[in-house]
Formats: C-alpha cells, structure tokens, sequence
C-alpha cells in the first residue's frame, strides 16, 4: 500500500530526469583570427571565422576571408580573385581584391575596381597562418570616397 502511495513521485522523479537540455543547432564557428580598421579616428575591430576557396568560371577563383564584429552586428570580408592566396600585394584598380563590411544586408564601406584605389598587402602566408594589412579608398553607404586605413587582419588556424 506505500508503494503505491510513492508511485506518483517516483514517476515524477523519473520524467524529470528523463528531460535533455535542447542544444542550440545554430552552427557557430570558432574564431580563426581577427581584423581591424580605422576610419575618421574611429577603430572597427573583430574576430574573423572563415578562409574558404570558391571556384568559378577560367580566372574567376576567389580567395575570401571574412568574419564579424565582435558583437556580431556587422560583417567583414577580404576577397582576392586568385587561384591561390600568396603573399604580396593586391590592388582593387586590377580588379585583384574587394573589401566589404556591411550590417544586416546593408553597405556600410566597400571597396572595388569602379570605387578608388584599396590596397591589400599579404605579409604572411604559411600553412598555419595568413596576416597582412589594408588601406585605401572606399564608399560609404551614402556613395561618398572615405578612407580606410591602419587595417590589419591575421589568420591563425
């Protein structure tokens, strides 16, 4: 007769260890690096979580880096229209590289062939990591030339 009276605790007892915390299936990437920038005294900083190749048509190879701020609110990319990423330098007047970073689908700076003259000097480049710098002409979200400058990125993988 106990027993049956401990019947409705122990089941409950036993439901609530039955319960699984519910992981998030968001797919989060570790940071492999960092990047910053300056524009008009103002830092712009971040970590960086992606070095990928992407193939397309003959001499369309891309070489992109990119990641986020550091509060996720913006994005960030490097891309370099080569078949593999060396060091040296590389200019967006021949049509070599592009920079964007952006906010919820949104230009805020972005720098190409049509814009101006950015310039993006890989330092370092090895099995384990990629670093260089950045500098250079971009348009704001409103279309007007500002420059970007002191803008380093490193890869550490």
């Amino acid at each position: 007769m106990k027993f049956l009276k401990l019947l409705p605790v122990l089941f409950f007892v036993v439901l609530l260890n039955s319960c699984k915390k519910e992981y998030s299936n968001e797919n989060l990437m570790a940071p492999i690096g960092s990047w910053q920038f300056v524009n008009a005294g103002a830092t712009y900083s971040g970590y960086l979580d992606d070095f990928h190749a992407s193939a397309g048509n003959v001499g369309s190879n891309a070489q992109s880096i990119s990641g986020k701020t550091f509060d996720n609110s913006a994005s960030f990319q490097l891309k370099f229209y080569t078949d593999s990423l060396r060091s040296g330098t590389y200019s967006t007047s021949l049509a070599q590289c592009t920079f964007l970073y952006s906010s919820n689908g949104q230009t805020i700076y972005e720098a190409n062939q049509v814009i101006g003259e950015f310039i993006i000097n890989v330092t370092v480049i090895d099995s384990t990591n990629i670093t260089g710098t950045f500098s250079g002409t971009v348009a704001d979200k409103a279309s007007n030339s500002v420059q970007i400058t002191n803008g380093q990125f490193a890869i550490h993988q």
